[in-house]
């Protein structure tokens, strides 16, 4: 069984007006290539650090091959161009962590970060002290670590991390509490790069 993948998309849209004309040609392709749309939101927040996009998309295909073959499709060809005369993106490609594909939940909230560490002292600490909390706080880890693709754009961090939420006031506690805080102190003394957050939204 493969994993689903899933397409992080950070974007600036500078012709809003095309993004009606390419929704509509893109989701009925999408849908071809099982994939769902999670996000697209204008509301992000940045958590820390500086975050140059203000819009983020999180698409989940059901393996890595569905996403290759939507991006590489002929189809896709010119819906990609229109997409590129009215935005500009960062866009990543990731295998999920697991194998079941993620349930709708019109409440989950996602973190999305990216970092690239001074050393790697610090990461063998911070994996086993990190899962226990979160389990506490009901994350789901969704997809971590350098084992991504770049498709587009320029990421400039040399791993990723995004994480599901129950709903974005269990996100709040766990990331500004004191449970994680040693961990997000240790991570942050050894790293440098930014996170934002978002809701499983689409507007």
């Amino acid at each position: 069984m493969s994993k689903p993948a899933y397409m992080v998309i950070s974007i600036d849209v500078h012709k809003p007006e095309g993004m009606g004309p390419y929704a509509e040609g893109a989701m009925p392709l999408l849908q071809q290539h099982g994939a769902n749309v999670l996000a697209a939101t204008n509301r992000i927040q940045v958590e820390d650090g500086q975050w140059t996009r203000g819009r983020a998309v999180l698409i989940e295909f059901p393996s890595m091959d569905a996403a290759h073959e939507f991006w590489s499709s002929n189809e896709y060809e010119p819906l990609k161009a229109m997409r590129h005369d009215i935005s500009d993106a960062d866009i990543l490609l990731v295998e999920g962590m697991f194998d079941d594909r993620l349930e709708p939940n019109a409440g989950a909230h996602y973190l999305l970060g990216g970092a690239t560490s001074s050393d790697n002292d610090w990461v063998d600490e911070y994996m086993q002290k990190v899962p226990p909390v979160s389990a506490r706080f009901g994350v789901q880890p969704v997809a971590s670590g350098p084992a991504f693709e770049t498709l587009e754009g320029n990421w400039g961090h040399d791993s990723m991390v995004l994480l599901r939420f129950p709903d974005a006031s269990v996100f709040r506690e766990f990331w500004y509490g004191d449970d994680y805080a040693p961990m997000k102190a240790l991570r942050e003394a050894h790293t440098h790069g930014a996170h934002v957050s978002f809701s499983e939204e689409l507007d």
